[in-house]
């Protein structure tokens, strides 16, 4: 009885005297033995033991010493502005270019701890997030930066090419010297710079006279462009012209050669009825040469008389006649008593009326 009662004793003063120790996703733990133990199947002092992310663990407050540190990425800002940077104080890294300008530039480096080397890191590095970055990571960061950066010159630094370049090999040869403490270098952001003020305004100056070149160039360019366009232009108007005037050419041959077509045409047709008018004379003229030619012509002579109209006129002294009453006596017979065609050879004569007595001359 008595020994289930020390038992419980020594169990309650353990747990009364025990730590408890735990770790969020982004953290890992350190356990250190801080007592030395001569026995060889215990932890020697300084014995590290790293504890996972997310766990609960348990351990003696006097005789272990805990620490925890963040294995999320972390950004060293070095910038001019105390608002954005690490520090209260314009913190950005300035470096001298090979032909001898002052560049001062902003610089983000973002690292973070490798949970493989926390126990090496707590041990020789420092126990936090701030003695890590100010022990190591901050000063090796600003002289490989600064001893890169010197081996440009100031023209070169406005090359994107050969800045982003610099960039890289800066952050490659951090990672290598951070890797030695366990510090894992995932990124190296160049951001704003500045040169002198002096330097600056002439630089400031040469831009302006640059964006004013090509300015310049631009106006040509498109200066050019509307000329071009224009003259395309001209161009299409000029083809247009041309097509329309040997469109009109055309039209007018093709009239022409119409014209000269039913000329050539209504030639042919005049020379052929010419032609057969003359053949049908032709032939009429062997026919009044033949038996019987002098009728047929009387014949024709009296067919063309008969479609005429005759009047007569009794001879009187002209100079002692009235014109007047022998005009209303014309008219008169004209209107009243139609002439009549003359009958053919053998046939009845109508009988004739008493003709009309013309006005006697006045004397």
């Amino acid at each position: 009885m008595r020994r289930a009662g020390r038992t419980a004793l020594v169990l309650f003063l353990a747990l009364s005297l025990s730590g408890c120790g735990t770790t969020s996703s982004t953290e890992v733990g350190v356990r250190t033995n801080l007592l030395p133990n001569p026995l060889p199947w215990f932890e020697h002092r300084g014995d590290q033991k790293v504890c996972e992310p997310g766990s609960v663990y348990f351990f003696l407050p006097f005789i272990n010493q805990w620490r925890t540190l963040p294995i999320s990425q972390q950004n060293l800002m070095m910038t001019a502005n105390p608002q954005e940077g690490d520090r209260p104080v314009p913190d950005d890294i300035t470096f001298k270019t090979k032909d001898g300008n002052n560049v001062y530039i902003d610089v983000n480096v973002m690292w973070r701890i490798d949970p493989k080397q926390a126990g090496f890191i707590v041990k020789h590095v420092g126990q936090s997030v701030t003695e890590i970055k100010e022990r190591i990571v901050r000063p090796l960061s600003r002289a490989i930066i600064r001893d890169v950066f010197n081996e440009i010159t100031s023209e070169q630094y406005y090359q994107v090419t050969i800045k982003n370049k610099m960039a890289q090999t800066a952050k490659e040869i951090l990672a290598k010297d951070l890797h030695a403490y366990g510090i894992i270098v995932d990124n190296l952001q160049v951001q704003q710079h500045r040169f002198d003020p002096d330097y600056q305004g002439a630089i400031n100056a040469q831009k302006q006279a640059e964006a004013d070149r090509q300015k310049l160039v631009e106006q040509q360019k498109n200066m050019a462009v509307q000329k071009q366009s224009e003259l395309e232009g001209k161009r299409a108007e000029w083809n247009k012209r041309l097509e329309d005037a040997i469109g009109e050419a055309g039209r007018v041959k093709n009239e022409a050669d119409g014209y000269y077509q039913t000329k050539i045409n209504l030639a042919k047709a005049t020379i052929a009825v010419a032609q057969a008018e003359a053949e049908g004379v032709k032939k009429e003229a062997e026919a009044l040469g033949k038996l019987g030619g002098d009728a047929y012509v009387k014949m024709q002579v009296a067919k063309q008389l008969a479609q005429k109209k005759f009047i007569l006129v009794p001879a009187s002294n002209v100079s002692t006649m009235n014109v007047n009453d022998m005009v209303d006596f014309l008219v008169g017979r004209i209107h009243k008593t139609p002439v009549k065609a003359a009958a053919p050879p053998g046939a009845e004569q109508p009988e004739e009326s008493e003709p009309v007595k013309p006005p006697k001359p006045k004397r």
